[in-house]
């Protein structure tokens, strides 16, 4: 029996439709397997985050998926209907996104918002309340959070209520689209760590995006590399990046010894 990978790219191009259907991403094909940490690098606007959200089904017109397909557990996404989609957002697939604040309710306690999340999960009995308080736990969040609003929340803190969300809903696949952009080194080092708390509890598949390939070695044991809008590498990141690898590669690989010097 061939085991089918839980999530299935294959030659996924993303359109603008407003500008004579110019392809931004382009013949994208990749698989994610069970328990799979697998790193997606390219420098800003090369269609990493566009990728993400048409598996998310987060585009927004005048972009569009021209062509393609993405699979979860063997569905085709993009021929699902709107309500099945909805079903397998959160407990299916969860992403965290760049800019975790618009993801969630600005006039909404977290403590309400982590309580929504619950309630759409069976939580076999298990307190509501309980839940919330031992995924906060987990992702080194302080309980008096609960009774704040996401204004009042740093950007780390933000994606880590987001990474608790994911803890109670335990997704299928987690992806995690630049969630280090913009913090502290401190507050990066925590945000890495609450994210490899969430991989190891819930068992998810790991779809890792950064333009940063130091923080991809911390988190991944593979890595696609893309360039505009086109996957060009892939790579072992137990190996050394091998002497003929893209241009790309080489580039992202010379910049992040560059900052170690």
């Amino acid at each position: 029996m061939v085991d089918i990978p839980l999530l299935q790219v294959q030659n996924l191009t993303i359109a603008n439709s407003t500008q004579n259907n110019e392809s931004l991403v382009e013949g994208v094909s990749f698989s994610l397997s069970a328990g799979q940490r697998l790193g997606l690098i390219g420098k800003s606007g090369c269609g990493k985050s566009l990728t993400c959200h048409a598996i998310t089904g987060a585009l927004r017109a005048p972009l569009t998926t021209s062509s393609g397909s993405i699979r979860f557990q063997g569905q085709d996404l993009l021929a699902m209907p709107f309500a099945e989609k909805q079903r397998i957002r959160g407990t299916g697939i969860f992403c965290i996104f760049q800019s975790p604040g618009s993801a969630l309710h600005p006039s909404l306690t977290i403590a309400t918002q982590l309580l929504e999340t619950a309630g759409n999960v069976s939580l076999f009995g298990q307190d509501a309340q309980q839940t919330i308080s031992q995924a906060l736990e987990a992702v080194s969040l302080p309980q008096h959070c609960l009774k704040q609003y996401p204004n009042a929340l740093s950007g780390g803190m933000k994606q880590r209520v987001m990474m608790a969300m994911a803890l109670i809903l335990k997704p299928t696949v987690l992806i995690a689209d630049e969630p280090t952009t913009g913090l502290d080194v401190i507050t990066e080092h925590e945000t890495l760590e609450a994210l490899n708390v969430v991989q190891q509890e819930t068992g998810s598949a790991l779809l890792f995006v950064s333009h940063d390939l130091r923080i991809v070695r911390q988190t991944c044991t593979s890595v696609l590399v893309m360039d505009a809008g086109q996957l060009v590498d892939a790579c072992d990141l137990n190996q050394p990046i091998a002497p003929d690898c893209h241009h790309a590669t080489a580039e992202i690989t010379r910049a992040m010894e560059r900052l170690q010097l």
